[in-house]
Protein backbone atom coordinates (compact mmCIF):
# COMPACT_ATOMS: atom_id res chain seq x y z
CA UNK A 1 0.00 0.00 0.00
CA UNK A 2 2.80 2.33 0.91
CA UNK A 3 4.87 2.21 -2.39
CA UNK A 4 1.03 2.28 -4.15
CA UNK A 5 0.64 5.55 -2.24
CA UNK A 6 4.16 7.11 -2.33
CA UNK A 7 3.86 6.86 -6.35
CA UNK A 8 0.96 9.05 -6.20
CA UNK A 9 2.23 11.92 -3.66
CA UNK A 10 4.46 14.22 -4.93
CA UNK A 11 5.63 17.82 -3.72
CA UNK A 12 3.88 20.69 -5.30
CA UNK A 13 6.61 22.07 -7.46
CA UNK A 14 6.53 19.22 -9.58
CA UNK A 15 2.74 20.66 -10.67
CA UNK A 16 4.98 23.89 -11.81
CA UNK A 17 6.80 22.51 -14.07
CA UNK A 18 4.59 21.66 -17.03
CA UNK A 19 3.49 25.72 -16.48
CA UNK A 20 6.98 26.81 -16.96
CA UNK A 21 7.84 24.31 -20.04
CA UNK A 22 4.91 26.08 -21.71
CA UNK A 23 5.35 30.02 -20.63
CA UNK A 24 9.13 29.84 -20.97
CA UNK A 25 11.71 30.52 -18.55
CA UNK A 26 10.08 33.92 -16.96
CA UNK A 27 6.61 33.38 -15.55
CA UNK A 28 5.72 36.20 -12.58
CA UNK A 29 6.63 39.67 -11.64
CA UNK A 30 9.66 40.42 -9.54
CA UNK A 31 10.32 39.68 -5.78
CA UNK A 32 13.70 40.94 -4.94
CA UNK A 33 14.80 38.96 -2.16
CA UNK A 34 17.86 37.39 -0.94
CA UNK A 35 16.47 33.23 -0.33
CA UNK A 36 18.52 29.89 0.35
CA UNK A 37 16.86 26.71 -0.40
CA UNK A 38 17.19 23.82 2.06
CA UNK A 39 15.67 20.60 0.42
CA UNK A 40 13.42 18.27 2.27
CA UNK A 41 15.03 15.20 3.03
CA UNK A 42 12.14 13.37 1.78
CA UNK A 43 12.18 15.12 -1.81
CA UNK A 44 16.02 14.73 -2.17
CA UNK A 45 16.75 11.34 -1.10
CA UNK A 46 13.59 9.15 -0.99
CA UNK A 47 11.62 10.89 -4.47
CA UNK A 48 15.12 11.90 -6.44
CA UNK A 49 13.51 15.31 -6.51
CA UNK A 50 16.64 18.05 -6.78
CA UNK A 51 16.61 20.09 -9.60
CA UNK A 52 12.98 21.20 -10.25
CA UNK A 53 12.28 23.11 -7.01
CA UNK A 54 15.80 25.29 -8.04
CA UNK A 55 13.97 25.41 -11.38
CA UNK A 56 10.64 26.98 -10.39
CA UNK A 57 12.57 29.12 -7.93
CA UNK A 58 14.85 30.14 -11.08
CA UNK A 59 11.64 31.95 -13.05
CA UNK A 60 11.32 34.14 -10.27
CA UNK A 61 12.34 37.72 -11.50
CA UNK A 62 14.33 39.33 -8.97
CA UNK A 63 15.04 36.44 -6.86
CA UNK A 64 18.81 35.97 -5.21
CA UNK A 65 18.82 32.26 -4.48
CA UNK A 66 21.25 30.02 -3.35
CA UNK A 67 21.46 26.53 -1.53
CA UNK A 68 21.95 26.65 1.81
CA UNK A 69 25.41 25.23 2.91
CA UNK A 70 24.23 21.72 4.29
CA UNK A 71 20.74 21.72 2.01
CA UNK A 72 21.31 18.32 1.55
CA UNK A 73 21.71 17.53 5.15
CA UNK A 74 18.30 17.27 7.06
CA UNK A 75 16.83 19.51 9.56
CA UNK A 76 16.15 17.49 12.82
CA UNK A 77 12.21 17.17 11.91
CA UNK A 78 12.21 13.71 10.34
CA UNK A 79 8.57 13.04 10.67
CA UNK A 80 7.92 12.19 14.20
CA UNK A 81 11.62 12.17 15.27
CA UNK A 82 11.72 15.33 16.67
CA UNK A 83 9.33 14.60 19.18
CA UNK A 84 10.45 11.15 19.94
CA UNK A 85 14.36 12.26 19.82
CA UNK A 86 14.37 16.19 21.07
CA UNK A 87 17.80 16.88 22.25
CA UNK A 88 19.35 15.09 19.11
CA UNK A 89 16.50 16.90 16.71
CA UNK A 90 17.57 20.34 18.48
CA UNK A 91 21.58 19.23 17.78
CA UNK A 92 20.73 18.45 13.86
CA UNK A 93 18.72 21.90 13.90
CA UNK A 94 21.18 23.59 15.72
CA UNK A 95 23.82 23.28 12.66
CA UNK A 96 21.11 24.20 10.29
CA UNK A 97 20.47 27.53 12.06
CA UNK A 98 24.17 28.11 12.35
CA UNK A 99 24.71 27.61 8.18
CA UNK A 100 21.58 30.11 8.05
CA UNK A 101 23.54 32.73 10.33
CA UNK A 102 26.54 32.27 8.98
CA UNK A 103 25.45 32.87 5.37
CA UNK A 104 26.75 35.98 3.45
CA UNK A 105 24.82 37.81 2.71
CA UNK A 106 22.02 36.51 5.29
CA UNK A 107 18.89 35.62 3.82
CA UNK A 108 15.57 37.02 4.21
CA UNK A 109 13.93 33.68 3.82
CA UNK A 110 14.65 30.04 3.97
CA UNK A 111 12.60 28.30 1.38
CA UNK A 112 11.94 24.54 2.53
CA UNK A 113 8.78 22.41 0.63
CA UNK A 114 7.79 19.92 3.90
CA UNK A 115 5.78 20.90 6.72
CA UNK A 116 7.81 19.40 9.26
CA UNK A 117 10.90 21.22 8.15
CA UNK A 118 8.77 24.72 7.90
CA UNK A 119 7.86 24.20 11.79
CA UNK A 120 11.21 23.06 12.57
CA UNK A 121 13.51 25.49 10.27
CA UNK A 122 11.06 28.33 11.65
CA UNK A 123 11.55 27.21 15.21
CA UNK A 124 15.10 27.07 15.26
CA UNK A 125 15.15 30.56 13.90
CA UNK A 126 12.97 32.04 16.19
CA UNK A 127 15.11 30.81 19.11
CA UNK A 128 18.14 31.86 17.69
CA UNK A 129 16.32 35.66 17.01
CA UNK A 130 17.73 35.04 13.36
CA UNK A 131 15.47 37.88 11.39
CA UNK A 132 15.00 35.49 8.79
CA UNK A 133 11.80 34.11 7.76
CA UNK A 134 10.90 30.72 6.46
CA UNK A 135 8.46 30.12 3.58
CA UNK A 136 7.29 27.13 1.00
CA UNK A 137 8.92 27.57 -2.59
CA UNK A 138 5.39 28.05 -3.84
CA UNK A 139 4.57 31.25 -1.38
CA UNK A 140 7.51 32.82 -3.34
CA UNK A 141 5.97 31.53 -6.59
CA UNK A 142 2.97 33.58 -5.46
CA UNK A 143 4.02 36.85 -4.50
CA UNK A 144 5.74 36.46 -8.00
CA UNK A 145 2.09 35.75 -9.53
CA UNK A 146 0.97 38.31 -7.45
CA UNK A 147 3.09 41.09 -8.85
CA UNK A 148 2.63 40.22 -12.29
CA UNK A 149 -0.97 40.40 -11.58
CA UNK A 150 -1.94 36.81 -12.59
CA UNK A 151 -4.71 37.26 -10.29
CA UNK A 152 -6.27 40.28 -11.75
CA UNK A 153 -9.78 40.11 -12.93
CA UNK A 154 -9.82 40.70 -16.59
CA UNK A 155 -11.26 43.63 -17.51
CA UNK A 156 -14.41 43.81 -19.66
CA UNK A 157 -14.23 44.56 -23.35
Amino acid sequence: MAMILSRRVFGAVLLVLPVLAAAGPVVGGPVSVDACYDAPCHLQHAQRVQREPLAVLAAIPGLRLRQLPGADRCCGSAGIYGALHPEMSRAVLDDKIAAVAAAVPRPDVVLTGNPGCLMQIGAGLAAANLPVTVAHPVELLDRSYRAAGWYEPASPS
